[in-house]
């Protein structure tokens, strides 16, 4: 790969920590810290991880050991969730876990949130369907006091904090960067009304609805002076010399992968019009960014006027796919796709 020495730090890698049944996960994830040496080589901004529990038939690695593996790998970069099940863990754990991968990262972290879907994932934290929204609001109030506050009086129905003092704090202040996830336009009104930066999540809708999501985020954030908003943006790409070799790889790895989601329930969040349940070729016109390099950049510059993102978060491998597959992309895309991108975000509505 050619040696890059501009920097982008508008473009992040979201890992793709999801290995099929059978595979040996340590030998997958080393050949993620691969991945996480490229990109930082490239000059990418930041690396991201997500998160599931019990998330058959994939083997799903949590995502905070994860981050706090990469750190040595990092170099400039910043890293994240995105994004962590917020409703689940407890609120405790979760923001003593975030400010300590603050400090090991010196001030790097961005916490990535949101409610999630999964019906599995609620029954098995002892949750049913009643209250979700409440703790995940509730859980987000305690986790910035623990953050910011001296002394802390907590009370729910799952957490009881009665002044309290707190001495661990992070290394952000005043604290690490929340952004939140959101796919119904009353979440992504609550997203703006409190402030956060919407991740928006374009590799699950078409661009008519994307921009329709843009359009009621940066018009709420506007009507309550929020000034101008973050807006990460995430998407799915592979790029190969031709469309129809890029096509033939990703086929493949994304069968598997949005079987599985449509299975979870993922697409039930969703209006009916951006099911997963559509032939693929319809899927990834609308959805992906895959092609040829000049398809690829024709295709960013699209997510450009279209969303006008703050930052691209990039999943550039899917389960099935191999590394000789990912590695290939991902250099491909550093050396003819990033080059040229003409990054200058507009974030007034």
């Amino acid at each position: 790969m050619a040696d890059l020495t501009t920097q982008h730090p508008h473009v992040g890698l979201l890992l793709c920590s999801q290995f099929a049944a059978g595979e040996d996960p340590a030998a997958r994830f080393e050949e993620q810290l691969d991945q996480v040496r490229l990109v930082r080589d490239a000059g990418f901004g930041s690396v991201f991880a997500s998160q599931h529990y019990l998330a058959h038939p994939f083997q799903y690695l949590h995502p905070l050991p994860v981050l706090a593996r990469i750190i040595p790998e990092l170099g400039d970069m910043r890293m994240g969730t995105a994004i962590s099940l917020l409703a689940l863990p407890s609120p405790v754990d979760l923001a003593e876990q975030v400010a300590t991968l603050d400090i090991l990262s010196n001030g790097r972290m961005i916490l990535g949130v949101g409610l999630g879907y999964r019906d599995i994932e609620f029954s098995a934290f002892g949750m049913g369907r009643t209250g979700r929204l409440r703790r995940y609001l509730d859980n987000l109030e305690l986790v910035r006091a623990l953050w910011t506050q001296d002394r802390v009086t907590f009370h729910s129905d799952h957490a009881t904090l009665e002044d309290v003092p707190v001495a661990l704090r992070p290394v952000q202040r005043p604290h690490p960067p929340i952004w939140m996830a959101a796919h119904t336009e009353t979440a992504i009104r609550r997203t703006a009304e409190m402030g956060l930066p919407w991740v928006a999540a374009a590799a699950h809708v078409d661009e008519e609805h994307l921009a329709r999501q843009v359009a009621v985020y940066r018009e709420e954030s506007a009507a309550l002076q929020q000034g101008a908003p973050e807006l990460p943006l995430l998407q799915e790409v592979y790029v190969a010399p031709t469309e129809e070799q890029a096509l033939e790889v990703v086929r493949r790895s994304l069968a598997i992968k949005y079987e599985a989601y449509a299975q979870w329930g993922q697409d039930q969040v969703l209006p009916e019009s951006q099911s997963f349940d559509k032939e693929f070729d319809e899927l990834r016109r609308g959805r992906f960014l895959i092609g040829d390099p000049r398809g690829v950049r024709e295709r960013i510059r699209r997510l450009q006027t279209v969303a006008r993102p703050t930052q691209l978060l990039l999943r550039m491998q899917w389960p099935g796919m191999t590394q000789q597959e990912t590695i290939s992309s991902m250099e491909l895309f550093v050396e003819e796709v990033l080059p040229h991108l003409d990054w200058r975000p507009q974030t007034q509505p």
